[in-house]
């Protein structure tokens, strides 16, 4: 009797747990839940789950929303960053097309540069052509200035000359006149 009693007895716990897990909501959470994009199952109490994903992380309420909100923040500073991006990337182009015209009017410098050029090598050689004929006049006429010099001196000693002949003979008249009176 006893080994009956005993075997109705484990029937009937069996039983009322049989009837226990019915009563309870078994929720399965499938395999793909690890691939799933949004909210997190809430895990209610009393309730019995069953999970196909490889791995289960818990996270209490705060710490959900602690996460919930680095989260937002993180998709505001995405969006910053992309206005970042977009400022930078307008800030580049303008960049590039001043880049652009600065050798455009480098060239058109260059160009300017090389006219001046030319037209200063051109000047410079009128420039020596005129000094080369001021040198050669300068020459010719410092030649001339050393010929009228040398007749100038010529003709200071021939005055000088003639005066003194003039001097001697009116000394020579003066005494021939002294001596014949």
């Amino acid at each position: 009797m006893k080994k009956l009693f005993l075997v109705l007895f484990i029937i009937t716990v069996c039983f009322s747990h049989g009837q226990e897990l019915d009563s309870l909501k078994v929720i399965e959470i499938p395999r793909s839940y690890a691939d799933r994009v949004g909210e997190p199952f809430k895990v209610k109490q009393d309730s019995l789950y069953i999970f196909r994903t490889t791995d289960v992380l818990l996270v209490n309420k705060k710490s959900f929303s602690a996460l919930k909100n680095v989260y937002l923040s993180t998709l505001d500073q995405d969006k910053m960053t992309k206005d970042l991006i977009e400022k930078y990337t307008q800030t580049l182009s303008r960049n590039i097309d001043l880049e652009r015209k600065l050798k455009i009017n480098f060239r058109e410098s260059d160009s300017l540069d090389l006219e001046v050029y030319k037209r200063t090598q051109a000047t410079l050689t009128n420039t020596q052509r005129a000094l080369d004929y001021t040198i050669n006049s300068l020459e010719k006429a410092s030649t001339s200035l050393d010929l009228v010099e040398k007749n100038a001196r010529r003709e200071r000693r021939k005055n000088v000359f003639e005066k003194i002949l003039i001097g001697i003979a009116g000394i020579g008249a003066g005494v021939l006149v002294g001596v014949s009176l």
